[in-house]
């Protein structure tokens, strides 16, 4: 062979692995966004430590004016009309309100 003929299988070589290699990162990006949070329940008042969906609702000794959820460390982050996630462990796959509060509310950074 040529050395113009193993530079151009080279070329076409790397250009296919290339190509092959980016077929699954754009199945990926392509993918309609999907959110699992329309079949992630809410939080009901009582949950796990004293929750409660509205702070101003909370009959609990360590509450604390203007403590809720939404300025908590452990708050995840609005997902949906001012209901979002929870890192604490006990609130793991359900979504607590901004507004709510509970007992192992920890001041945010």
């Amino acid at each position: 062979m040529t050395d113009e003929t193993n530079l151009n299988r080279r070329r076409f070589l790397r250009r296919a692995a290339v190509t092959v290699a980016a077929i699954p990162v754009a199945s990926l990006v392509l993918q309609p966004h999907r959110h699992v949070r329309a079949d992630t329940p809410k939080a009901e008042d009582g949950h796990d430590h004293d929750y409660v969906n509205d702070a101003a609702d909370a009959d609990h000794a360590n509450y604390q004016e203007g403590q809720k959820c939404e300025n908590c460390a452990f708050w995840a982050g609005e997902q949906e009309n001012g209901w979002g996630g929870c890192h604490h462990p006990d609130f793991q796959g359900v979504l607590v309100n901004a507004e709510g509060w509970c007992s192992v509310y920890a001041p945010g950074a």
